[in-house]
């Protein structure tokens, strides 16, 4: 969904949560906007956009927002592009990132950091690591002063933030190789230590572990990577398997004393948003709810309650448009569950992206695409010549191309033997959100995996003339 007249709304699908003080951040997974709860009513106090900063290239990593709470708002980035401080007013003040990603907020401000290095596989044992060295610039930004940098002498692998000090995981120049399984592929294991800068210490122009050496910060293990409390995967064990392994997706900081655990079980078409709540530190079960189909996609915890965004199924049973996505909260004590925004009922359309331009290549791309995916019915080439379906079963496809940009889409509908009497159905689209070429790269191959697992509906949508896989 693209916005660009009045009669084309977006609604929010909240990403990310966040706690600033006695409010709750509810960030868009997409757009330059965010609602703001009240954390002890539920109540919204605000909605903020910052469309000032510009979307990141499609290609970025990580991608989305990348978030940390500020003493009174929020800093916001996407990844590698311009840090910026905003507060229920709107847009406060924007910083240099010097292509570094947010990692951390200390008293001494907003700390952007390059990226960790890159795996490195060698072909033995001894071979040296490959590209480190140097020194590494870190960019600090705070809402009263120009943005500093601070050199780093060793590559850096996480940061952390307790108490206004900031930690950071760095390699200490000693490393061995792990072989991973065949005689010529050896995976570095670099040694890391931290080094942590107190919060009454002045920034100084270099940190090296010479001279800022630190034990691991509390909770290291169990700290979430990443600002907004964010998880792209976690399966939830059924109801007759032992407790999960994992570590919990929240803590209640509150007398509750509940550890929190949000995911989904099942798979496929089957798969429904669950939460598990324990007593802290123990593997007894406090609740188990069931969400419903659907999977859980960011969670935080505040004194009493457990704050989840949950996605729900798809409309055309395909990833083709977003996920319907609410924000709900459920009790420690009983297990309540509350919807606080029920999915696609908050309109933020003011605070997003306007479109740009339509692509001069849109035409050309589209018939590329088009062309590309044309005759799944001869996907495969064998050794001898011979042209095979793309999976087993499949036959009689055509693709025909519905929608103009930004909405352009490509339908892929054909006959499937284990599905008789009815045309099955994928539709691909062709940009994104933001009216930016998104190529189906892998869409045949995503088809194949859905026919192999059989991931189909049992019929079609009431009145469709398809099966939407």
């Amino acid at each position: 969904m693209v916005i660009d007249s009045a009669d084309r709304r977006r609604h929010l699908r909240p990403g990310s949560l966040v706690t600033v003080g006695e409010r709750i951040w509810v960030i868009d997974q997409v757009q330059p906007v965010a609602v703001v709860l009240d954390s002890r009513t539920a109540e919204p106090v605000a909605t903020v956009g910052w469309p000032e900063l510009p979307p990141q290239g499609p290609d970025n990593w990580p991608s989305g927002w990348q978030v940390r709470p500020a003493d009174d708002g929020l800093w916001v980035q996407q990844a590698g592009g311009p840090l910026a401080l905003v507060t229920e007013d709107g847009l406060r003040s924007g910083h240099l990132s010097g292509g570094c990603t947010l990692r951390a907020v200390s008293a001494h401000g907003a700390w952007c950091l390059p990226d960790p290095p890159v795996q490195d596989i060698a072909a033995t044992e001894g071979t040296p690591p490959r590209g480190r060295g140097g020194l590494h610039h870190l960019y600090v930004a705070h809402p009263d002063r120009t943005t500093a940098t601070v050199l780093l002498d060793a590559e850096v692998h996480a940061a952390r933030s307790q108490d206004g000090d900031v930690h950071l995981q760095v390699e200490t120049g000693r490393w061995s190789r792990r072989n991973l399984g065949t005689p010529d592929f050896w995976d570095l294991e670099p040694e890391t230590a931290w080094l942590r800068l107190p919060a009454n210490e002045p920034l100084p122009d270099q940190l090296s572990l010479s001279t800022h050496a630190s034990s691991p910060p509390p909770g290291t293990e169990s700290a979430e990577p990443d600002g907004g409390r964010r998880f792209g995967y976690r399966w939830l064990p059924r109801p007759d398997q032992d407790d999960p392994l994992e570590g919990p997706a929240a803590s209640d900081p509150g007398p509750a004393a509940v550890d929190w655990r949000a995911g989904w079980v099942g798979h496929g078409r089957d798969r429904h948003a669950a939460v598990l709540a324990h007593e802290a530190g123990t593997t007894v079960q406090r609740h188990r709810i069931d969400l419903g189909p659907g999977t859980a996609h960011a969670a935080i915890a505040t004194r009493g309650w457990l704050w989840l965004a949950v996605e729900g199924p798809r409309r055309y049973e395909t990833y083709t448009d977003p996920a319907p996505t609410a924000l709900i909260r459920v009790r420690a004590d009983d297990g309540t569950v509350v919807t606080v925004l029920a999915a696609d009922t908050v309109d933020v359309t003011e605070h997003c992206w306007p479109l740009p331009p339509e692509p001069v290549d849109a035409k050309d791309y589209t018939s590329f695409w088009r062309d590309r995916l044309t005759d799944l019915d001869h996907f495969w080439t064998r050794s001898d010549g011979h042209r095979t379906p793309l999976a087993g079963g499949l036959s009689d496809s055509r693709v025909d191309v519905v929608g103009t940009w930004p909405d352009t889409a490509l339908h892929i509908t054909f006959a499937y033997a284990p599905r008789p009497g009815r045309r099955l159905r994928r539709i691909v689209p062709l940009f994104d959100e933001l009216g930016r070429q998104a190529p189906p790269e892998y869409a045949a191959i995503h088809l194949m995996e859905t026919l192999d697992t059989e991931d189909i509906p049992g019929a079609a949508a009431p009145g469709a003339d398809h099966i939407d896989v």
